[in-house]
């Protein structure tokens, strides 16, 4: 048996919390979901990169805390996405996509756009920037515009980039 395919027997309970702290995290009630996202990350045994699924559940605790900009927590949750996909997961570009937004979201534009470029050779074109902020999406695509000056997102704010981040 491959690794990551063994039965896991408490996925059902990690299941059921992750959908808990969906619900809290839609409410508004930030510090609960991650709460309940870490009882649910508890869950798996160690190592937990053998676990498949942690690769998702460390992506949802990854995303509220980018949801709340604290990027440092982020940064270690995406680490972990990296160590479970280094073990579990085919090749797709939704890792890269998520280290671009991470690279974006810290200033490291340049970075950012390799990044999604990656995601987007990876994974069939640029299905991974539906559902998520224009700007990421504007910013791949128009990298000139972001030279000259702005980029346009969900949150009306302006991203100013210096000249020396895009090649």
């Amino acid at each position: 048996m491959a690794i990551g395919q063994e039965i896991f027997e408490e996925q059902d309970k990690v299941d059921e919390l992750i959908d808990l702290a969906y619900e809290a995290e839609q409410n508004g009630n930030i510090d609960e979901a991650l709460n309940l996202y870490a009882k649910a990350w508890s869950l798996y045994p160690e190592p937990k990169e053998k676990w498949t699924e942690a690769y998702n559940t460390a992506k949802y605790i990854y995303l509220t805390y980018m949801g709340i900009q604290n990027y440092s927590e982020a940064k270690k949750w995406l680490n972990q996405m990296i160590k479970d996909n280094n073990i579990n997961r085919d090749y797709d570009g939704d890792l890269e996509f998520e280290i671009g937004k991470y690279k974006y979201e810290t200033g490291l534009y340049e970075e950012a756009l390799e990044f999604f470029m990656i995601a987007a050779k990876e994974g069939g074109g640029v299905r991974y920037f539906g559902g998520e902020d224009k700007k990421y999406r504007e910013f791949y695509k128009n990298p000139e515009k972001i030279q000259a000056g702005l980029v346009r997102g969900k949150n009306k704010t302006q991203v100013k980039i210096q000249n020396e981040f895009i090649k």
